[in-house]
């Protein structure tokens, strides 16, 4: 049961000021209780400011609504104070936050626990894999190869699932899944298993589906800027979900710190020269700083006047 649902917009405050205002209405809400905020952009950043200061306290579900509108809903939840569960993850996943414990536990009773290193792959492309998938810890990318060049759609972050389209139309994998954390784990839930709870459960599938709504939304942005914006821009896209919601330079979340230039190349949609070039463009205006070839500070507020053109 919804006990409480607060609506403040933080568009137009300093990225430093948002953290606060988010945190003195959570801190308000009662167990259960939701509030929502609304955003201009990617709000990962500000998500992991409340997963560091708040650990385990809140299910984050967000929903992009147009170019400049995203939609984040946090629902407060019970201090975990021990190590997470398969029950606890799928509680923290938006997709299953209404389904009964009953209706998790038979889920939880068929689910397999991957635990994968930094650079192993999980899926290849047009491998059969029978699973949605929920990463529990660290970061997966999900890339193709065409003509030997590869290409990074999107990454997928801790409570947030992958193989759903599969799940639908029971087609052979789009893209191969990497893991790019230094140790990332996966829930792996059968996905006739999953099909078949939604039968009695059409909320699980009708929130599968809202998945895949917005990852088209990502890839039809990301086919459009890779035809009509600089390179620069679509590198600080790359980069605004790992930067911290805080006052200039700011240490980058994990796993950026580690990816090569190789990587960001492939998920701004260019070669390894040309990303190399927009990296230096940005460090020489203050939006990134890097130690020893990699970028570990990240100024988001800078990021984000890029991202925005």
């Amino acid at each position: 049961m919804v006990l409480e649902e607060l609506v403040i917009d933080v568009r137009g405050l300093p990225v430093w000021e948002r953290p606060g205002r988010v945190f003195e209405r959570f801190d308000q809400l009662a167990l259960g209780g939701r509030m929502t905020f609304v955003t201009e952009y990617e709000p990962r950043g500000l998500a992991g400011r409340i997963e560091q200061q708040r650990p385990g306290q809140a299910r984050v579900e967000a929903l992009r609504i147009a170019d400049t509108e995203w939609r984040v809903t946090l629902t407060r939840l019970d201090h975990e104070r021990h190590t997470p569960t398969p029950a606890s993850v799928l509680r923290r996943c938006g997709i299953f936050a209404d389904l009964d414990d009953i209706a998790r536990a038979r889920l939880v009773a068929t689910a397999t626990e991957r635990t994968l290193r930094k650079g192993e792959m999980l899926v290849d492309e047009g491998d059969d894999f029978p699973f949605l998938g929920i990463v529990w810890e660290g970061v997966l990318a999900v890339s193709a190869t065409n003509a030997g060049r590869v290409r990074t759609f999107y990454e997928i972050f801790p409570f947030e699932t992958f193989g759903d389209v599969e799940l639908f139309d029971h087609g052979l994998s789009m893209g191969r899944i990497v893991a790019l954390a230094k140790v990332t784990r996966a829930l792996l839930l059968p996905r006739e298993a999953v099909r078949l709870l939604g039968v009695s459960h059409p909320e699980l599938l009708f929130g599968i589906a809202t998945v895949c709504a917005q990852r088209t939304r990502v890839l039809a942005e990301s086919l459009a800027a890779q035809g009509t914006q600089p390179i620069v821009h679509r590198l600080a896209a790359v980069l605004l979900p790992y930067s911290m919601p805080d006052r200039g330079l700011a240490p980058a979340m994990s796993p950026l710190p580690s990816l090569t230039q190789t990587q960001l190349a492939s998920a701004a949609g260019t070669v390894k020269e040309v990303a190399a070039r927009a990296i230096a463009e940005l460090e020489a205006q203050g939006a990134l700083r890097r130690e020893r070839g990699h970028i570990r500070y990240l100024d988001r507020t800078r990021l984000l006047e890029y991202a925005r053109r």
